[in-house]
């Protein structure tokens, strides 16, 4: 096999679903040999945290890896869709995949952080769907009711939510009718919970933070600690070269570029701010993460890429092996 095979192999299909097939059994192993510690949730404003609704771990365990790979299969639609990258490349849906196996002790469990994810993805495809559209009211409704229900149950959502906002006017959408729709989007979980007496106002509880590192030890706190912060620098260096290159794009690429841009540098922030609450951030911002990385490697597709990608996922398997033995 030359060079030019291996680099289409690891942006292709085939490619994809071998990382994704690593990343599973890798995690499966990690849980088979104990080495997955529940993280306990806060109570949420209103709705029990995302932690805390499986509580056998095997079907936590399952649903965190149906969750995932669901949204590295939605990661594909959306750039098949909307052809964010102008390539027909996986590679970015396989490196999600195999990020999150680094620290199987987030991506073994279903918790705030998968929800977070999942959630703010369908809605960027939700936003993408609007660009430059005249009347559109229902999606703009349906992305800030999903981010609202979230907030009820892991205070983290409410950061994504002027996020969208500002995602609205790059989509060109903005506007009184627009924000009404968002405030009304906002309002409604709120007004029906209301409505029929499973919520009121004196059930509203200010979220009770529960420390992820205190659940697991030391060696463990470090061993997240690092993989998290060697995806926020891989994030931030990929990412400020990619800015360069989506200058040149027409108006519509650089609307759904800009967006996911400024997603991935806040979900960086809110990583680094809101440290002890550092899990509900980590899958997005691996998702993120991946999809700069791809977005670098579909536009530097030299014949010896290929070494620079083996050598990303090598880190990660590392970072997993240092997982099973601390």
């Amino acid at each position: 096999m030359n060079e030019r095979n291996i680099v289409a192999l690891l942006h292709s299909r085939f490619g994809t679903l071998l990382m994704a097939l690593i990343a599973v059994a890798a995690t499966v192993v990690s849980f088979v040999s104990g080495n997955i510690s529940h993280i306990p949730g806060d109570s949420g404003t209103w709705l029990l945290s995302a932690n805390e609704w499986i509580s056998n771990p095997t079907i936590s365990l399952i649903a965190s890896l149906l969750t995932n790979i669901g949204i590295a299969a939605l990661l594909i639609y959306i750039n098949k869709q909307y052809n964010v990258l102008r390539s027909v490349s996986h590679l970015f849906a396989g490196m999600f995949l195999i990020m999150q196996m680094a620290q199987p002790a987030l991506f073994g469990q279903f918790h705030n952080g998968t929800l977070l994810c999942v959630t703010v993805i369908l809605s960027t495809a939700i936003l993408f769907s609007t660009f430059n559209r005249p009347f559109p009211r229902q999606p703009i409704f349906l992305i800030f009711l999903l981010l609202c229900v979230g907030t009820m149950s892991q205070y983290a959502f409410a950061f994504y939510i002027p996020l969208f906002l500002l995602g609205c006017g790059q989509m060109r959408i903005f506007d009184i009718k627009t924000f009404t729709a968002a405030l009304i989007g906002i309002i409604t979980p709120l007004w029906i919970m209301w409505g029929f007496g499973l919520v009121s106002v004196d059930d509203f509880k200010m979220p009770q933070l529960v420390d992820m590192f205190e659940a697991i030890n030391n060696k463990e706190t470090i061993q997240i600690v690092v993989t998290t912060g060697f995806t926020v620098l891989l994030l931030l260096s990929m990412g400020a070269l990619n800015l360069m290159r989506v200058y040149n794009l027409n108006s519509q690429m650089r609307a759904f570029n800009g967006f996911l841009s400024i997603l991935s540098f806040a979900t960086a922030i809110c990583v680094v701010a809101d440290f002890r609450n550092m899990e509900t951030y980590v899958p997005l911002l691996n998702c993120c993460a991946a999809f700069q990385v791809g977005h670098f490697f579909v536009v530097n597709t030299q014949r010896r890429s290929y070494i620079a990608i083996l050598t990303i996922i090598a880190i990660y398997a590392t970072l997993y092996w240092w997982s099973t033995v601390v």
